[in-house]
């Protein structure tokens, strides 16, 4: 009974390690495949990331103002 667990223990064990190691080489080869796709580089003018800035720090005082009502 004991040598029946260890061997159920040790295929366990390799199923694991394998699967890992499948698991790594699947992210490698998709960071291979990733360098082919054709990804369009945004580079944001000054004035959209200004724009953009202006946008998060309205919501970010939205949020704010809903908090301290709130907490009256």
């Amino acid at each position: 009974m004991l040598i029946e667990g260890l061997i159920v223990m040790v295929i366990g064990i390799l199923m694991v390690f394998l699967f890992l190691g499948a698991l790594v080489a699947i992210m490698y080869s998709s960071k291979f495949f990733i360098k082919f796709l054709p990804i369009e580089n945004k580079n944001l003018s000054l004035s959209e990331a200004r724009d953009q800035d202006s946008k998060f720090e309205e919501i970010a005082v939205a949020v704010a103002a809903i908090k301290k009502s709130i907490h009256k």
